[in-house]
C-alpha cells in the first residue's frame, strides 16, 4: 500500500476521470487497511497466492516484504529465507502479522521511506500493493542488493512493468477458499493473486 502518487493528484486536479477512479480505489483500500484490518485479513485468508508464483520466488538468506499486510506473502518468505523483514504501515495488520510470525522482524513504515539499509535484501517483494510509482520503485531497488530480485505480485498496471523490461509471468489462480458472503458484498468479485513481475538488480 502506498500514498497517492503526486502524478495522480495532478491528473485529478486536471479533471482526469481515470485519476479519480484510482484515487477512490486507493482511499477504499487505505481506509480498510487502517480502520478494518480484520476485514482485509479475512479477504487475504481466502484469496490465496497462486502456488506457482510462490514456487517461482528464489530461496534466499535475506528477504523483505513491503506492504506486507497481515502476512499473506510473508508466511511463504519465512519458509524460504533465514531472515525476513516485513514492512507495513497499518498498525492493526502489523499486530496480526506479529502474532502469526513472531520470528519475522515487522516494522511500521511506508514504502516511500523504507527503514532498511541499502542493498540489504536479496529478495524484495510486495503483493497487490503497488503500481508504477517511481518513488516506491526507487526505494525497492535501493534496499535490494546487486544480483538480487524485486518481485511484485499482482501489481497495478502489470503491462507497464512488462514494457519497462520486467519479466512477467501469468499463472492459474489458486482456488478461492470457502468464505462468508459478506466478503464478496464488501470487496466485490474475488481475484486471487496470479500475476508476477520480476526484475534483477544489475551487478
Amino acid at each position: 500500500m502506498s500514498k497517492v502518487p503526486p502524478e495522480d493528484m495532478r491528473m485529478l486536479e486536471a479533471g482526469d476521470p481515470s485519476a479519480e477512479e484510482r484515487l477512490l480505489r486507493a482511499m477504499f483500500w487505505t481506509l480498510t487497511y487502517h480502520l478494518e484490518p480484520e476485514r482485509w485479513d479475512q479477504l487475504a485468508q481466502v484469496e490465496l497466492i497462486a502456488p506457482a508464483i510462490i514456487a517461482a520466488l528464489p530461496a534466499v538468506a535475506r528477504a523483505l516484504d513491503v506492504g506486507a499486510g497481515s502476512g499473506r506473502l510473508t508466511l511463504h518468505l519465512a519458509e524460504r529465507a533465514e531472515h525476513v523483514v516485513a514492512v507495513e504501515p497499518s498498525v492493526g495488520l502489523l499486530e496480526l502479522l506479529r502474532e502469526r510470525l513472531p520470528r519475522v522482524h515487522a516494522i511500521a513504515a511506508w514504502a516511500e521511506a523504507l527503514p532498511v539499509l541499502d542493498s540489504w535484501s536479496q529478495l524484495t517483494t510486495a503483493c497487490g500493493a503497488f503500481g508504477p510509482d517511481p518513488e516506491v520503485l526507487r526505494e525497492l531497488e535501493r534496499v535490494t542488493c546487486d544480483g538480487g530480485v524485486v518481485a511484485l505480485i499482482n501489481p497495478e498496471e502489470p503491462e507497464w512493468f512488462e514494457a519497462h523490461g520486467w519479466e512477467r509471468c501469468d499463472v492459474e489462480p489458486a482456488a478461492v477458499e470457502q468464505h462468508e458472503r459478506w466478503i464478496d458484498d464488501f470487496f466485490g468479485p474475488l481475484d486471487p493473486p496470479r500475476v508476477l513481475v520480476t526484475k534483477m538488480k544489475a551487478r
